[in-house]
C-alpha cells in the first residue's frame, strides 16, 4: 500500500466522527407531516403493542397495525459482497436514485447524499445483522439523525410495482403462453 492510501484510512478511522444512527422518522404526504421516534417503531416491532402516538399515526395514514408490524419485522437476506457490487453498478445507481425520491435525510434533497445514505444504511444494517436486514435495522444503520419518507412517492412506486406484478402475472398465466415459450405458429 502506498502512503496516500494509509493516510486516507487513518483519516477515515480516527479523525472523522462516527455517524449517528437515525433517531426520528418524518412522514410527509402533501401538506401532512408527522414524526415518530425509531425507538417507538422498534418497541412496536418487539412487543406488537402500539403506543398512543403510533396508534394515531396508523389511524391517520389508514394503515393496519398487523400489516405495519409485518412490514417492520420482514427480514430479507442481503449478502454483503454481491449487494455492494449491485448497488455500485449502473443499474444499482438507477435503483438507488429512484429510492431517494421516497427516502432521504430530513431537509436534505441532494440526490448524491441521499444515495450514499441509503447505500450505507443497507450495507451497515446487513453487516450488523448477519447479512439479513429489516426496516428497523435499516433505520438504525441510516447515517443521519433524521429520515424523511415521502408517502406520496411511496404510494406511486407501490402502484407501479403492483401494476408490473399484475402484468407479469397476466403474462405468466395467459393464453399467450405459447408465445412466451416460443411455440407460436407465426
Amino acid at each position: 500500500m502506498n502512503l496516500k492510501h494509509n493516510i486516507l484510512i487513518f483519516l477515515i478511522l480516527f479523525l472523522i466522527p462516527p455517524t449517528k444512527a437515525a433517531e426520528t422518522l418524518f412522514l410527509y404526504k402533501g401538506t401532512f407531516n408527522r414524526s415518530i421516534k425509531i425507538e417507538e417503531l422498534y418497541n412496536f416491532k418487539k412487543t406488537k403493542i402500539a403506543n398512543t402516538k403510533l396508534k394515531n399515526l396508523i389511524k391517520i395514514t389508514n394503515q393496519n397495525e398487523k400489516e405495519l408490524h409485518e412490514i417492520l419485522s420482514y427480514k430479507i437476506e442481503i449478502p454483503l459482497s454481491p449487494s455492494s457490487k449491485l448497488m455500485n453498478s449502473k443499474i444499482g445507481e438507477v435503483f438507488l436514485s429512484r429510492l431517494t425520491e421516497i427516502i432521504h435525510p430530513h431537509k436534505i434533497s441532494n440526490q448524491k447524499i441521499s444515495t450514499k445514505a441509503i447505500r450505507s444504511g443497507i450495507i451497515l444494517g446487513s453487516y450488523k445483522n448477519n447479512q439479513k436486514i429489516n426496516l428497523i435495522d435499516f433505520f438504525k444503520a441510516y447515517p443521519t439523525k433524521n429520515i424523511a419518507i415521502d408517502l406520496n412517492a411511496l404510494n406511486k412506486t407501490l402502484k407501479k410495482v403492483e401494476s408490473l406484478k399484475d402484468l407479469i402475472e397476466f403474462y405468466s398465466n395467459s393464453p399467450l403462453k405459447k408465445l412466451k415459450d416460443g411455440r407460436s405458429s407465426t
